[in-house]
């Protein structure tokens, strides 16, 4: 279980979350997967893209179509 860093796209705070090659299509590639950023002070969704290696690509604010699970922070 892959832990990935990154910093949310609406508060630029750093965020870390847990991802899987289940949690993605395999079809796609940037494949998108939400990321709910799980802190009481953001508290938002937003589209993360992830290559074949689970790296992720780019990331954008709002919740864009095609993903297949959205996935929580981690504390």
């Amino acid at each position: 279980m892959p832990l990935r860093f990154n910093f949310c796209p609406h508060c630029n705070e750093k965020i870390r979350f847990k991802i899987e090659k289940e949690d993605i299509d395999p079809s796609q590639y940037p494949a998108p997967v939400y990321i709910y950023h799980n802190d009481k002070s953001c508290g938002k969704l937003s589209t993360f893209y992830v290559d074949s290696l689970l790296r992720v690509s780019y990331k954008e604010l709002e919740k864009k179509a095609g993903a297949i699970k959205t996935i929580e922070t981690q504390k």
